[in-house]
């Protein structure tokens, strides 16, 4: 079964908070963190603030596949609290993230 956009956003933000706590990222973390951006920035269901969000985090995470600084986690997670999602995101494209 699927998880909702709304699902694979509170998965990231936690991923985010942990590796903010610890400033430590495992291999899988890495991993799960790049299929939930990956799955996430094809859904036509999120609006235009947490796309920017998301190609932000892309970038950084492509270039240092390290932790990502307190500061960015922090502007990133109030962005993503305050997320609004389409109606229909149980029919939105990104939601085959398995």
């Amino acid at each position: 079964m699927p998880i909702s956009s709304q699902h694979k956003i509170g998965l990231l933000c936690d991923i985010l908070k942990n590796q903010a706590d610890e400033a430590y990222m495992t291999q899988d973390e890495a991993t799960q963190i790049e299929r939930l951006l990956q799955s996430l920035s094809n859904d036509p269901s999120l609006n235009k603030e947490i796309k920017g969000i998301l190609v932000e985090m892309s970038q950084h995470h492509e270039i240092n596949h390290k932790p990502f600084q307190e500061q960015n986690v922090e502007q990133w997670l109030n962005v993503m609290d305050h997320a609004t999602f389409d109606t229909n995101e149980l029919d939105s494209p990104g939601n085959n993230y398995k």
